[in-house]
């Protein structure tokens, strides 16, 4: 009994005589994703030079039409970029064919151009709007369509092309 004792006294004096509390501090970064995916280009196909203006008109086959998948709510600005002419591929042909370019979009995950508002400028803010196609998930998204007109004059033969820079910020 003696040395029952003798050990009790030793385990008192190893507790702590303060508790502290302790604090953490968690924070997670969520970036929501954002994915953007061309359809369908625009495309004018094979035309006869000097015809004058031709024009891929919203609704057109030829139309080009960008996806944007993006959570419901989120807002995005965009902003398209383009040069305004056409350029040769052929880098002795120093001609351009003047471009115009349209654009029109949904915001609630619907591929019709018939329900698509057009974008007031280069660059618009869009609130992405609930999927009717499905109104339990989190995602919905946005479909772009371009469209428009090239003036073709007296210019050589060949391929014509240009670029259109679409940027998606997301806020």
């Amino acid at each position: 009994m003696k040395f029952l004792i003798t050990l009790i006294p030793l385990f008192i004096l190893a507790l702590p005589l303060t508790a502290e509390a302790q604090y953490m501090d968690v924070q997670i970064n969520v970036e929501p994703e954002v994915l953007t995916s061309v359809e369908q280009d625009l495309d004018f196909g094979l035309l006869i030079t000097g015809t004058g203006f031709q024009e891929i008109p919203l609704g057109s086959p030829s139309m080009g039409i960008f996806r944007i998948r993006a959570l419901q709510t989120q807002s995005l600005i965009l902003n398209i970029e383009y040069e305004g002419e056409l350029r040769s591929t052929d880098p002795d042909i120093v001609e351009t064919i003047p471009f115009e370019l349209n654009a029109s979009y949904t915001s609630d995950n619907r591929n019709d151009f018939r329900e698509s508002r057009p974008m007031n400028g280069a660059t618009e803010e869009i609130i992405i709007e609930q999927s009717n196609r499905n109104p339990d998930s989190e995602w919905s998204g946005v479909y772009l369509y371009m469209y428009g007109g090239i003036m073709l004059g007296n210019i050589p033969p060949g391929s014509y092309r240009g670029d259109i820079v679409l940027t998606v910020i997301y806020q």
